[in-house]
């Protein structure tokens, strides 16, 4: 059986069913407390991304934005990187969890683009990648990441939907 036959998420009775591999789940728990470690340092470049500038052309306004909005995006993106951690192994996710599991995988995505220096609107570098390149575990975890952030987001619409 091919490995991404694998439904790891399923509509059943209202909710969304998080059923991942094994080896899945031994993956974000490793690569999750390390997001939850940047994020609390906050002086990593790559989470940028997370929080682009609102007003790139008002460094006041700028200032005054993220000193009202970041201590409080901060606190919702650890409390759900601490939802999808208490579900690895299996759970029964309901709208406010799937939105959970949504920016954590989402916010992986985006730390990872930033190291691999992928933009939304060119060149995307791993394509340029071969199997010895030093970057290639990381795009492979950036692919995946994005297989199943499109599986989660596939099932949620296919359910929540109706």
């Amino acid at each position: 059986m091919s490995v991404f036959r694998h439904h790891r998420f399923r509509w059943v009775d209202n909710v969304v069913r998080v059923d991942l591999p094994t080896d899945e789940q031994d993956l974000l728990r490793t690569v999750l407390p390390q997001l939850r470690e940047m994020l609390m340092a906050a002086d990593d470049p790559a989470l940028h991304r997370l929080s682009p500038p609102s007003r790139p052309d008002d460094d006041e306004a700028e200032a005054t934005y993220r000193g009202m909005v970041d201590d409080d995006l901060l606190i919702q993106r650890l409390e759900a990187i601490e939802v999808v951690e208490e579900g690895i192994d299996g759970v029964d996710l309901d709208e406010d969890g799937v939105a959970a599991w949504m920016q954590s995988l989402n916010a992986l995505r985006l730390v990872l683009a930033a190291r691999l220096d992928i933009d939304i609107l060119g060149h995307d570098p791993i394509a340029d990648l071969d199997d010895e390149d030093p970057l290639m575990p990381l795009a492979s975890l950036y692919e995946w990441l994005g297989f199943l952030l499109g599986s989660l987001v596939d099932e949620a619409m296919d359910g929540f939907d109706d």
